[in-house]
């Protein structure tokens, strides 16, 4: 068998997490910021109110993204699902804040004297949930009145984000001892993703950013589970781009206003299935990356269907039925996803590798 000279020479994928990081890191860092400039400049005109440049804008910006994706040599799966995360997200951003400037609906900055159109920009690029600004997605668990139920003071500090992450990371721990059965491992997910999130949260938020979870364990509906326990980074887009849309149509050709709004809700849970399915795909097989898919369209069912039965009521038997459906679809999800039998046995060290089919 003769041997190609014209064949291209491809590096070898280094074993080890961190080695590969750094030969990828910065090429990926660079086919970011490229459209992320081109975004920032849309936004700047935007914030400024040259509405017809910042729309001028999009296009080009569109296909940088699409080029970013397309050209960066990224071959750790992690970090390529890091870069597709950061794609996607602005993606959504971009096709959404357009949508508001079109419908005169933008964010109004809200928090103070408002500042120039350069940081204004920046605040719409950065903040996923608009937190300077009105309306903004943010809804926020009430506290229960428990522990220190006279002390307003102390229960606060209880329910901080400092302090409740050092409790989730003793829930994971306490997970993680127990045999790890499909609902066990599911719960040791949610609490990895809970802690992962919060942790990046607590480095990179602003000051006036309100937290991004609430308590895990308060959520006692699957309703009050994903609009005020779990996070809404992606509320704003998931209205915008799939809940009003939906509705609208919906209108027009005739449906109940109920059913609309089921459906519409629905739809905004299909965005995030193809956003986490697309997201999650170079680390999952294909059969993994539908059942995430399905994840999310199911919760949306699940979750319209829990409310047209309890309506806002809080119930025991609720708490207890959202919580069998919650874990019995995580256990589902995660099942082909090739999680290890024990989080922090994981080999953290291998993620750059290929995934098995």
């Amino acid at each position: 068998m003769m041997t190609s000279y014209w064949a291209p020479v491809v590096p070898v994928l280094e074993d080890d997490l961190a080695h590969q990081l750094l030969v990828d890191g910065p090429p990926a860092i660079v086919a970011l910021l490229i459209p992320g400039m081109s975004m920032y400049m849309s936004l700047y005109a935007l914030a400024g109110g040259w509405k017809w440049t910042s729309r001028a804008l999009v296009l080009p910006t569109l296909l940088l993204f699409w080029a970013s994706i397309e050209i960066a040599p990224v071959r750790c799966l992690a970090l390529r699902g890091v870069f597709d995360f950061g794609i996607a997200i602005g993606l959504m951003k971009l096709l959404e804040l357009h949508v508001l400037a079109w419908k005169n609906q933008l964010p109004k900055y809200t928090s103070g004297t408002p500042p120039g159109p350069s940081i204004v920009a920046l605040l719409l690029l950065t903040e996923l949930r608009y937190e300077s600004f009105s309306p903004n997605p943010i809804r926020l668990a009430p506290l229960p009145p428990y522990p220190f139920p006279r002390s307003p003071e102390k229960r606060r500090l209880f329910y901080s984000e400092p302090a409740q992450l050092i409790i989730h990371i003793g829930m994971f721990l306490v997970m993680q001892s127990l045999p790890q059965y499909a609902p066990v491992k599911a719960f040791g997910v949610l609490l990895s993703i809970w802690i992962i999130f919060t942790t990046c949260e607590l480095v990179l938020r602003y000051k006036t950013s309100p937290p991004l979870f609430a308590p895990i364990y308060l959520a006692d509906s699957l309703a009050t589970f994903w609009t005020e326990i779990w996070h809404n980074a992606f509320a704003s887009p998931c209205r915008t781009l799939a809940y009003n849309p939906t509705m609208w149509v919906l209108a027009k050709v005739g449906f109940p206003r109920h059913i609309a709004r089921s459906l519409a809700v629905i739809a905004s849970f299909g965005l995030m299935a193809a956003f986490h399915a697309e997201i999650m795909s170079p680390l999952l097989p294909p059969e993994g990356k539908k059942r995430i898919g399905l994840f999310f369209v199911l919760n949306g069912i699940f979750t319209v269907t829990e409310v047209a039965v309890w309506g806002k009521r809080r119930d025991w038997r609720r708490a207890l039925m959202a919580w069998i459906i919650e874990l019995s679809l995580a256990s589902w999800a995660v099942q082909t996803a090739q999680v290890a039998d024990g989080l922090l046995n994981a080999d953290w060290r291998g993620l750059c590798r290929p995934k098995i089919q």
